[in-house]
């Protein structure tokens, strides 16, 4: 079985679930508005994942970030949790090395 990645980032206004193959290709994703109930929003994302991959691919690790990424983490048994500056500095200088500004425009924990 193949194996794939899951990111999620728990924010205050949404929250996005992200697969990706070996090769860094995007399998899956799931965009929801988390409208105050973290838990239950992983949870729904989750379900849509898990029904879009339909048992085809094998999750070899998981990642979360976010304002919630340490409840989503314990929720998920993450293997990674990280900060979205983190986040964003890692990903942006694997596609575009040499970068020197990331922009992140975020809900600010509305």
């Amino acid at each position: 079985m193949k194996k794939a990645y899951l990111g999620v980032d728990v924010g205050s206004v949404s929250t996005n679930l992200v697969v990706l193959d070996e090769s860094n290709e995007v399998v899956a994703a799931e965009y929801l508005r988390t409208s105050g109930q973290p838990i239950a929003t992983v949870q729904k994302g989750l379900y849509s994942i898990g029904q879009k991959l339909k048992g085809q691919l094998e999750i070899a690790g998981v990642g979360t970030t976010g304002s919630a990424r340490y409840l989503s983490s314990m929720i998920i048994g993450a293997d990674i949790v990280k900060n979205e500056i983190t986040a964003h500095a890692i990903a942006a200088s694997s596609v575009v090395p040499g970068v020197n500004t990331i922009i992140e425009i975020g809900g600010q924990d509305s």
